[in-house]
């Protein structure tokens, strides 16, 4: 295994998807916060209501509130989770690795002018079109419990990049798309495969998810990915619970090696947080499945569908 340093992405870089209004916002923005505080005593209360005003109406167009609020370094994290992304598709392109993974990777909802779902930039679209610069085709596989619409709304229109995203799907669930029916006519190669709760991302141990997948199944799917013997970039993305998460890219990064690890997590700063077992594996529990074998059909006839012109 090589540790590769992580890099920023330039602004060029950026900007070859995302808008340079949103781009040079996300830069400002700490700089604008900084200003509006410094500036408290010497603005008059009208001046500085309308500043105020100017700047929430700002946050909300590039979606910079609620779940992406801003915070201090939002720009230069954003930077350096796109341009890590970008340096992973780079070392495929040179042939450096046959497979690259970047953990904290994996930004699936970010659009092209605004910050959506916790992700600020689409480190995943900005890695593909490095990719494209090799490589005719390219396939996009999306495991977490939230549809990747982000990464879909940039290719649908193509068909050099498959985006196959396997999700929670209900009313009121965010994004609220990926229900298997193509959009429009013109969408090209684009499956979506809509699942009930509790066999979704949501990791076992995971809070927020409707999923209830172990740790092995995760590595299941890999192992498939894995056994096409392409080059591969893998992603991480997150999730609600850190313990549970690094367990899982622990497991991951143990198949990827082909090295076994021990079940018992080591003492480290963090052991506690691992409790009551201190164990690689999270207990699943018990969660109804609502994939019915007459569902599962209806979903396998969603697939179909969407697939038969690929």
């Amino acid at each position: 295994m090589t540790i590769v340093s992580p890099r920023k992405a330039t602004v060029k870089e950026l900007c070859r998807y995302h808008s340079r209004d949103f781009i040079d916002f996300l830069r400002k923005v700490e700089a604008i916060n900084s200003s509006d505080q410094d500036d408290d005593d010497n603005v008059a209360d009208d001046d500085h209501g309308s500043c105020r005003d100017s700047l929430e109406s700002q946050l909300e167009e590039y979606g910079l509130q609620h779940d992406c609020e801003v915070f201090d370094g939002i720009a230069q994290y954003s930077e350096f989770i796109a341009g890590s992304t970008i340096e992973a598709a780079t070392l495929l392109n040179d042939d450096a690795f046959d497979i690259v993974i970047h953990w904290d990777g994996g930004r699936h909802h970010a659009k092209k002018d605004m910050a959506a779902g916790f992700c600020i930039v689409n480190d995943i679209v900005l890695g593909i079109m490095e990719l494209q610069k090799t490589f005719d085709r390219v396939m996009y596989i999306d495991l977490d419990v939230h549809h990747g619409d982000g990464v879909e709304n940039a290719f649908q229109f193509t068909d050099k990049v498959l985006t196959v995203s396997l999700h929670h799907y209900a009313e009121g669930f965010y994004p609220g798309t990926g229900n298997g029916i193509l959009a429009s006519p013109r969408t090209k190669a684009v499956v979506n495969i809509p699942l009930k709760s509790s066999l979704s991302e949501r990791m076992a141990g995971d809070p927020l998810g409707k999923w209830n997948l172990s740790i092995n199944s995760y590595g299941e799917c890999l192992k498939k990915v894995m056994a096409w013997r392409k080059p591969l970039i893998v992603l991480g993305g997150g999730g609600y619970k850190t313990s549970s998460v690094a367990r899982c890219y622990a497991h991951l990064t143990s198949l990827i090696l082909g090295s076994e690890i021990s079940e018992e997590i080591p003492e480290h700063e963090y052991f506690e947080d691992y409790e009551p077992d201190f164990m690689l594996q999270v207990d699943p529990g018990r969660q109804t499945d609502e994939n019915t074998d007459a569902y599962i059909e209806e979903v396998r006839k969603l697939v179909e569908a969407q697939s038969k012109d690929l």
